[in-house]
């Protein structure tokens, strides 16, 4: 299957890369990693200046009306910088769920200041067990009066410190309806309180405790009972793009591989001219095709309003495995350099880590997979 970019697309993806290149260095990665806030505001106002916020949202709220696919070469540059950021948890994932719910009000509050960069909002999704429970919550509350107690901890939070708003998931017992029910909730709320947590990734990520905090029925997103259905709208998309993600990075890291081979002199030869360098090497560019040419085709499906489930599911489930192995491969013809702090590669090496886990491994999708083919 072939692919072609058209004019725009192409456009945004080397602008893009000229923008990343010139801008994020792996010196910059790791200081911002030693930083409280964990991202750049000036890269953050300069990409909300570039419009890379609203690429997949409508015009009428400060959009650019683009694809799923336009945005997937979009975070294929940005997974090749490596930089971390709040860019996917507010501008995507968060953005996609409100402008799922089809609340033009919602919207209209909301959207514009997410694209501007101006909010930042994130979601909260994981139980105290480490698993995404979102289809049947945890997290508890009754209705009283029309106010809502909240009383849990989520885990793995990114930028909980710096988002203005978190968005949770909570199985809602009410006169009217129950169900999983999505709240938006102010980060300044009473009884609210961030842990940062250590992890592999370059992204900050808390546990958030919830301890009777109050919401009110104007804080929930697409009503009561609602939750699992908005996400798994949602969901393919999301996932689509952070396979995007992951190839880019492993773009890079197959790169700077190669580069290394070619220059790197042992017993008076490059490491290149070795056949088991070259098949090394040939490997983790078949991994990176096979993952490039899965994840454009769910993100063409996608972007054309196609139901692929299936393909979603290959794509995360190639992606992660392939990721995780080149990155290995990389550190084995690499040597001990490649886990010296003043090297990139390890930047890759926990970003791919991360990303193999975020929406389910390769396990899950391919059970996923399974259950599509109906077996």
């Amino acid at each position: 299957m072939e692919f072609f970019i058209n004019g725009e697309t192409r456009m945004l993806k080397e602008s893009a890369a000229r923008f990343l290149s010139a801008k994020v260095k792996g010196a910059l990665i790791k200081d911002l990693n030693k930083e409280d806030r964990g991202y750049s505001e000036s890269l953050w106002k300069e990409m909300a200046e570039l419009g890379w916020f609203g690429l997949i949202y409508d015009e009428q709220y400060g959009g650019s009306g683009m694809s799923i696919f336009d945005i997937c070469c979009l975070f294929e540059e940005i997974g090749k910088s490596g930089l971390a950021s709040p860019f996917y948890t507010s501008a995507v994932f968060s953005g996609l769920l409100i402008n799922e719910t089809g609340d033009d009000g919602l919207k209209k509050a909301y959207l514009p200041t997410i694209i501007q960069g101006k909010k930042i909002l994130t979601l909260a999704l994981m139980d105290e067990q480490g698993h995404d429970d979102w289809a049947a919550p945890a997290f508890k509350a009754k209705e009283n009066n029309g106010n809502y107690f909240l009383n849990a901890t989520r885990l793995l939070v990114p930028y909980a410190h710096v988002a203005d708003e978190i968005i949770i998931c909570v199985d809602v017992d009410s006169a009217k309806v129950k169900g999983p029910t999505l709240f938006k909730i102010g980060t300044k709320s009473v009884g609210l309180r961030n842990t940062l947590l250590e992890t592999m990734g370059w992204e900050k990520r808390f546990a958030v405790s919830f301890q009777d905090v109050k919401a009110s029925e104007k804080d929930i997103i697409g009503g009561i009972g609602q939750g699992a259905a908005l996400l798994n709208k949602i969901m393919p998309k999301a996932i689509v793009i952070k396979c995007a993600e992951m190839l880019g990075g492993m773009e890079r890291v197959l790169e700077m591989t190669v580069e290394y081979m070619k220059q790197r002199i042992q017993f008076g030869k490059p490491l290149g001219v070795l056949q088991a360098v070259q098949h090394y090497c040939a490997e983790m560019a078949t991994l990176t095709d096979a993952s490039r040419l899965l994840t454009y085709q769910a993100a063409s499906l996608l972007s054309e309003g196609n139901v692929c489930e299936k393909e979603v599911a290959m794509s995360k489930a190639w992606c992660s495995d392939a990721f995780k192995n080149i990155t290995k491969i990389a550190h084995q013809l690499h040597g001990g350099i490649g886990f010296t702090d003043e090297h990139d590669l390890h930047i890759f090496y926990r970003q791919a880590k991360v990303a193999e886990f975020e929406f389910g491994d390769s396990w899950i999708q391919r059970r996923k997979i399974a259950d599509v083919m109906g077996i």
